[in-house]
């Protein structure tokens, strides 16, 4: 039976995929116009929000506007690392250590070129300074550069600078990539205004002097502004009025700083360059320029907001869940496990498993237009989350498993639901995917992988262990719950996780085994072991069969392999792994999930039978994770953290209704 519901659930997926990898829309690019990226570091949209920039006013409402991530390969993006991402199509960057300003060409030749090599063979992002003019010239064409920081970006991988390139704007360009240092902007008062209005002035002439052309302006990097998403505008024949998107970041409005590397390739025909970018596009709306602009500064704010306020509620939550688990213990430890916890701590642990859901659900209400954006989200977290503790211990008097299910459900509900109308909740939350760090931006990261997942085992043990017409009913109906959520959670045009089905496959199907009865041998694991295995290889595969500019995580691993590049995405994961095995937060949590079982298992403490299930298909989901993904601790932490404190609610309603 396991056997047969394994072939099922395997057809099943793989019939969905087929529906679910129709390539996105194709880029909009001329193949004649020239582009033109002006470089400015820093540029942010609250610096747009005047009315004496009449260049940049009129190419935002003629053009196409949006967000870039301009991360590079350290957590600020100097103006050298930008310049540098722009050449190599990669992350790039100087060598560690404060911010250099870029230097005019001598003779010919960039300044400190051999620290730039350097610096890209130490790091792991596989990247090659000098890759976009070296693939401009093999086309044919040329690239042209004014400005010291724009000879970064368009010398070849020997450091040398075109003949046509120069210090000044000349009256006209001579090539059909040109790039153009605007200077990085000071980082507050006075002089930051008058450094706009002379970007202003020189993208007014960089229009007068390439008619005709697409002119991009961008921040590339933060240079010594705060961290957030920068401004990027794009005008000319190839850009009509929008929101710029891409295939590497699948939202509109958001674009990363290689993905204009991307363009300018694609715009003189080169394909298939070693880049992580992706041409970028136009995503046309009915909004005016006004509500663009407004949109944009609001989505900036909302990054910069969690920027500040993500590592605090980190640590609060991982300190809440602490001193719940140690009162628990202590609690257990002085009178035994017959005593049930006190309300009050119940409460405290069901509103500590609620918090994590709580702030994806926080982002559908539009804190970050509000005056104290910081205060805002707060206080509207605080009240989502009081919302799902008042339902759910209401809930848990009538069942003892009702607060875990009705966080489960609203989990599932919320996040689901995101990845299916493009992954807005989690783009820009704390614990999602952050548009400053670029590692994604759709589908599911690895900690909403973690809360999903855990959620998802819920459900279907609710569904393959409830009273339907028989159990051989229950389980299919199990079954079929459970391909439904991992085609969710793994599809690339939905959760494109490729760490993910493994462990939930593999969870899932403990729990039904233990709902259906059937006792799990060797070679029923290992069976199991290889069905998961197939399923994220098939998945991967398909992906990696549609165009490049179409794939996401799944076949750009796949590609990384036949390319011979598998090695240093490895080496980086495994290195990002071992990092997180040092966070404080989810050490604290680990370490108090650790000794909460001991001392409950001591003194006699046991689940109630309807939860052992889920227990033992969270312990799966929670190892597998640990062992595929590059999250650390974060997987097997934040299952600890949502399901330890909703089981231990469920013992209590046990003991209560036993009375």
């Amino acid at each position: 039976m396991m056997r047969r519901a394994l072939v099922v659930a395997l057809a099943l997926v793989a019939a969905t995929l087929g529906l679910a990898l129709a390539p996105p829309a194709n880029a909009t690019a001329s193949d004649t116009a020239p582009i033109v990226i002006v470089g400015a570091p820093g540029l942010a949209w609250s610096d747009l929000e005047r009315d004496d920039l009449p260049a940049l006013t009129a190419m935002v409402e003629q053009g196409a506007s949006g967000s870039i991530t301009a991360r590079a390969v350290r957590s600020r993006s100097c103006a050298i690392d930008g310049w540098l991402t722009l050449s190599a199509g990669r992350r790039a960057g100087d060598l560690p250590g404060p911010c250099r300003e870029p230097l005019p060409p001598v003779d010919g030749l960039v300044p400190n070129w051999a620290d730039y090599v350097a610096a890209a063979a130490a790091d792991s992002y596989d990247a090659r300074p000098g890759l976009l003019a070296e693939e401009v010239t093999a086309s044919g064409a040329c690239v042209q550069s004014i400005g010291p920081g724009a000879a970064i970006g368009g010398a070849d991988p020997d450091g040398a600078v075109g003949p046509t390139s120069s210090d000044t704007l000349p009256t006209s360009v001579a090539c059909p990539v040109v790039l153009v240092d605007g200077g990085a902007l000071p980082t507050t008062g006075p002089e930051r205004a008058d450094a706009v209005a002379r970007l202003d002035a020189l993208v007014a002439q960089v229009v007068g002097a390439a008619p005709g052309a697409d002119v991009v302006v961008a921040g590339l990097g933060d240079g010594d502004s705060s961290v957030r998403p920068r401004a990027v505008v794009a005008s000319g024949p190839s850009f009509e009025a929008g929101l710029l998107t891409s295939g590497s970041t699948r939202q509109p409005g958001l674009i990363q700083l290689q993905d204009l590397t991307a363009t300018a390739l694609t715009r003189i025909g080169v394909e298939g360059a070693p880049i992580s970018g992706r041409a970028v596009s136009v995503e046309p709306g009915a909004s005016s320029a006004s509500e663009r602009v407004d949109g944009l500064v609001g989505f900036e704010t909302r990054a910069a907001t969690l920027r500040s306020v993500s590592p605090q509620v980190t640590g609060w939550l991982a300190v809440g869940f602490a001193l719940w688990a140690a009162l628990g213990a202590l609690w257990w430890w002085r009178r035994g496990a017959s005593h049930e916890l006190p309300r009050a701590l119940v409460t405290a642990g069901v509103a500590v498993a609620a918090v994590p859901i709580s702030t994806f659900a926080a982002n559908l209400v539009p804190w970050w237009q509000m005056p104290a954006p910081a205060v805002a989200f707060v206080a509207i977290l605080g009240a989502v989350t009081a919302l799902v503790v008042a339902v759910a211990l209401g809930v848990e008097r009538r069942h003892p498993l009702g607060a875990l299910r009705t966080v489960a459900l609203f989990t599932v509900v919320v996040l689901a639901g995101d990845v299916i109308l493009g992954s807005r909740l989690q783009l820009g939350s704390v614990f999602g995917q952050n548009p400053t760090v670029g590692g994604r931006f759709y589908g599911f990261g690895n900690t909403s992988f973690a809360l999903y997942g855990l959620a998802a085992l819920v459900l279907v043990a609710w569904v393959a262990g409830a009273r339907w017409r028989s159990r051989q009913v229950a389980v299919g109906l199990g079954f079929g719950l459970l391909v439904v959520l991992l085609a969710i959670e793994g599809l690339p045009s939905l959760g494109a996780d490729f760490g993910g089905p493994p462990g939930l496959l593999l969870g899932g199907l403990v729990v039904i085994a233990g709902a259906a009865g059937v006792r799990l041998t060797v070679r029923r694991s290992v069976v199991a072991v290889a069905a998961a295995g197939l399923l994220v290889a098939a998945m991967s595969w398909l992906d990696w069969r549609r165009p490049p500019a179409s794939r996401t995580h799944l076949g750009e691993f796949v590609d990384t392999v036949i390319s011979g590049e598998a090695g240093s995405v490895l080496g980086r994961k495994l290195a990002q792994n071992l990092t997180n095995l040092g966070s404080p937060p989810l050490l604290a949590i680990s370490i108090a999930t650790v000794v909460l079982v001991v001392v409950a298992w001591r003194t006699g403490w046991r689940p109630v039978d309807a939860g052992v299930p889920v227990l033992r298909g969270a312990l799966v989901l929670a190892v597998v994770g640990f062992a595929v993904n590059d999250s650390g601790l974060v997987i097997p932490a934040f299952v600890a953290l949502v399901l330890a404190p909703l089981l231990v609610a469920a013992g209590r309603a046990l003991a209560g209704v036993a009375r």
